[in-house]
């Protein structure tokens, strides 16, 4: 083990083990004394002192708990209570919980505990051990064991490739006057999403946000919106959300009329593009969890699903919950699915506060707040009259990148949007504009600009292409030198 922040290790038992506890902790001290934990339990608790507040406090800093079990811990509530919340812990935070059997009792019945991997070995009660330093040697061994998969898992960093992506807001990054890089946590609100029961039955209405603090709660996961509604961003606030709990999500986006191939050959590649420090092998697959995103592109759609169950946590981003075409209804009911909803006028008036408020500048906008707070309500009308107070029924979803886009719109050209456009083809517009405007292309330039893209965007359509790549430009230019040559030498004949 590499040497780096001391792990806490909780210890949860009833005082009238205590006895096995000082073993325990005398059993442990190789790895005390070397740096790798520090131990903790309520005898460190100084008289005087609210002692309940400290175990709280020190249990929701631990980063390895150990449950004693015995009759007396099952029987005490005090004790019970700290297996729940460590349990708890465990499921959001990706703690370590590790059951050591002291003595015979009904542990296996307690359907929380006897999940867990029970030390010593097979769950053997240290009481029953004829040497009981043998037992104490295969308690430290497990722990040991626990330790250096969390320092594995510390170890591990996100590349800088896989940073640059979680922060980037594509299309609308350079599109700001007052910002030269737009990221996404200046600008993120957390969506609404409703929730569908077994039956495919609208149930509640859930945030974003909500969701994340208990994504455990949900096995799989199913997510459906509309295209631009925001699916890659909730990929990316869920992947940042698991990554701060100490699990391995791992993103991968279907692309369109490509086979996805072997779901692990898949993994694998995209783990060691997002990762590195540690090799994969070395990872408990149960702290990897895939996010695919567009996977309705996907062909084999049941056999991927299949092959995804071997994961104990699944994220899954479609256009349609409706509309998989997967015979085997019973895969779709592993998953709870949710379907992102339209921003409400409050949650509008959060995106629409956030990207008004955007400046390079140190001191802000000093003196023009009050101007600010005039621009958000005059902002605010507009995006109103383009996308509608209620749901559908504006020109455009209220999602944010069409609310910001309608924005731009209205900076960029100076009026609102035409109500009688039903085309979202302004949005893209206004964006093409900004950043062209941005890379210092003069107003009388632009159109030149527009026609060369025009040309080249249907150079792109007709050659089936998806990607750009250098070569398709190079290939696009010298053609177009060709037919230059072309018509002038028709001219001049």
């Amino acid at each position: 083990m590499n040497k780096k922040k001391q792990l806490k290790l909780f210890i949860s038992y009833s005082h009238l083990d205590e006895d096995y506890i000082e073993q325990f902790r005398k059993h442990i001290s190789p790895l005390k004394i070397n740096g790798f934990i520090e131990d903790w339990y309520d005898r460190k608790i100084i008289a005087g002192q609210e002692f309940q507040n400290h175990i709280n406090n020190n249990l929701d800093d631990a980063d390895v708990i150990c449950l004693f079990i015995s009759a007396n811990f099952l029987s005490s509530m005090a004790c019970i209570k700290e297996k729940k919340n460590a349990l708890k812990l465990k499921k959001q935070n990706g703690i370590a919980v590790v059951p050591i059997i002291l003595s015979a009792c009904g542990w296996i019945d307690d359907m929380e505990i006897s999940q867990l991997l029970a030390l010593p070995t097979d769950g053997s009660p240290v009481a029953e051990y004829s040497n009981p330093d043998r037992a104490w040697l295969t308690v430290y061994e497990g722990i040991k064991s626990a330790v250096e998969q969390e320092y594995k898992i510390r170890q591990l960093d996100i590349t800088e490739q896989t940073k640059n992506f979680l922060e980037s807001t594509e299309l609308l990054a350079k599109s700001h006057s007052q910002k030269n890089i737009v990221l996404l946590e200046d600008i993120f609100v957390n969506p609404e999403l409703a929730k569908f029961d077994d039956l495919r039955e609208y149930e509640s209405k859930v945030n974003l946000s909500e969701l994340i603090e208990d994504i455990f709660e949900y096995p799989n996961i199913l997510i459906a919106g509309e295209n631009q509604s925001g699916k890659t961003t909730i990929c990316k606030k869920i992947f940042i959300a698991l990554r701060e709990k100490k699990y391995i999500p791992i993103y991968i986006r279907v692309e369109n009329n490509r086979d996805i191939g072997k779901i692990e050959n898949r993994i694998l590649t995209a783990f060691k593009e997002q990762y590195i420090g540690l090799p994969i092998e070395e990872i408990d697959k149960h702290r990897i969890i895939p996010i695919i995103d567009d996977f309705y592109f996907a062909k084999n759609k049941e056999k991927l699903i299949s092959n995804l169950s071997s994961y104990s946590h699944q994220i899954v981003m479609v256009d349609d919950i409706f509309s998989l075409n997967i015979k085997d209804d019973t895969i779709l009911k592993t998953f709870t699915h949710f379907r992102i909803l339209e921003f409400s006028p409050s949650l509008r008036n959060q995106i629409i506060n956030k990207w008004t408020h955007l400046t390079d500048k140190k001191n802000g906008f000093g003196s023009d707040e009050n101007k600010i707070y005039e621009n958000i309500d005059n902002t605010t009308e507009l995006v109103n009259a383009a996308l509608g107070k209620a749901f559908g029924s504006g020109i455009m979803p209220a999602y944010p990148f069409f609310i910001l886009s309608v924005i731009n719109i209205y900076q960029t050209y100076g009026r609102p949007l035409d109500q009688e456009i039903t085309s979202q083809g302004y949005c893209y517009q206004a964006l093409i504009y900004m950043h062209l405007r941005k890379q210092g292309v003069q107003n009388d330039e632009i159109d030149t600009y527009i026609n060369f893209l025009t040309e080249f965007s249907f150079y792109f359509y007709t050659g089936k292409k998806i990607n750009f790549q250098k070569m398709n430009l190079i290939a696009f230019l010298s053609l177009t030198m060709t037919n230059i040559i072309y018509l002038s030498i028709q001219r001049i004949s």
